[in-house]
């Protein structure tokens, strides 16, 4: 099966290390990938997330589109056409890619402009679309102008309507779209986590140090709620509880960041993973996100979390019997004190196994693929 995927290379985004965690096991089932990667940016350098892939069966394209102003061009549409219309050119290169390359299908992850365009494209020349869910664009731009929202709305539906099959992280995820996004039921999706690389699963011993550790990670928006991270890291330092505050994120611009905080840059797997056995706790505040693999790959390793109920993976830390590390973060107090509870905790044998089982980037990546091939066998557009 020859199937086209979109590309990121973000080392702090949950697309890209859930994608690559999919492609690392698929590309040992024989299975030959085109990779759409469409970047804003004017230099970057080559990828070297996708390096080791045989470009036999890894084609990469790369579409620079840096001259397109998105904000620009939302800002002066009066129409999602029009900005449709201002993107016509890369429309056009994705199509002739996907002319000269056939795929069976498109597995498209994300809602946001980039795989919006390579929908267009792909709907265009006929190929089955599976949607696999990552964010609920109209959630992560619900505080943006009126009009913004609008066509960030339109955006988000037109994707939704152009897909064969659509698979969600959670059933949070599957529930805020058909009642935000496409206001209807949705039957043609299924619900599978988001699975967590081997690197993340391996037996580790975890040998938890006397000091008192919290993170944070991911890219700095503001659904991610990071600031209540900071508020807790005041909190606890009101309470004189002597510990230690890192947050691991690309490079942006942060407002009211404590100085007591320490900021990282992003990191490798391997980086990660070594990370997240030197800390006690890492915390999620996100006011909403559809899985979040930040604290899945770390729970995996044994370390303890604390997430917001408002978080897809929240259902699956419930299932095992870790619901004491879901928690609503409106009171900073009360998160606090869970926090104080819960950093340096063990976390049981029988819970850290079933974790895996059900994370398990091969049980994981099995479910998607069944998904990727009976889209691949129906008509483009049959729903």
């Amino acid at each position: 099966m020859k199937i086209a995927i979109n590309l990121t290379r973000d080392n702090v985004g949950g697309i890209t290390s859930s994608s690559l965690n999919l492609i690392n096991y698929l590309y040992q089932e024989d299975h030959e990938f085109i990779g759409l990667e469409l970047t804003s940016r004017m230099y970057m350098k080559g990828p070297a997330l996708f390096r080791g892939f045989s470009p036999e069966i890894f084609d990469h394209h790369i579409i620079n589109i840096h001259h397109l102003n998105l904000r620009e061009i939302m800002e002066s549409a009066k129409d999602l056409r029009e900005v449709q219309s201002a993107f016509s050119k890369p429309i056009k290169i994705i199509r002739k890619i996907l002319q000269e390359t056939r795929p069976d299908v498109l597995l498209l992850s994300g809602t946001y402009y980039l795989p919006w365009l390579i929908s267009i494209a792909a709907q265009r020349e006929g190929i089955p679309i599976v949607l696999w869910y990552a964010g609920v664009l109209s959630k992560e731009t619900a505080h943006l102008p009126a009009q913004m929202r609008k066509l960030y709305l339109a955006m988000e539906k037109s994707m939704v309507k152009r897909a064969t099959k659509m698979i969600f992280p959670s059933l949070l995820c599957k529930k805020a779209v058909e009642k935000e996004v496409l206001l209807a039921k949705i039957d043609n999706s299924y619900i599978v986590p988001n699975p967590v690389s081997h690197i993340f699963t391996e037996p580790t011993a975890v040998d938890f140090s006397l000091e008192k550790r919290i993170a944070a990670v991911g890219r700095y928006s503001k659904i991610k709620n990071f600031e209540k991270f900071f508020d807790i890291h005041r909190e606890l330092g009101r309470r004189k509880w002597g510990h230690t505050s890192s947050f691991v994120t690309s490079g942006t611009k942060i407002k009211k960041l404590p100085r007591s905080i320490d900021v990282l840059p992003p990191m490798t797997a391997e980086g990660l993973k070594n990370f997240y056995l030197s800390q006690g706790l890492i915390i999620c505040p996100s006011t909403f996100e559809t899985f979040g693999n930040v604290p899945m790959e770390a729970v995996c390793l044994g370390i303890p979390v604390l997430v917001s109920e408002n978080m897809g993976c929240a259902e699956v830390l419930r299932k095992v019997g870790l619901e004491n590390m879901v928690i609503s973060f409106h009171s900073t107090k009360k998160v606090a004190d869970r926090v104080q509870e819960l950093c340096g905790q063990s976390i049981l044998p029988k819970q850290l196994n079933a974790l895996k089982r059900l994370l398990d980037n091969g049980f994981v990546s099995e479910q998607i693929r069944a998904v990727i091939k009976q889209a691949a066998l129906k008509p483009s557009g049959s729903r």
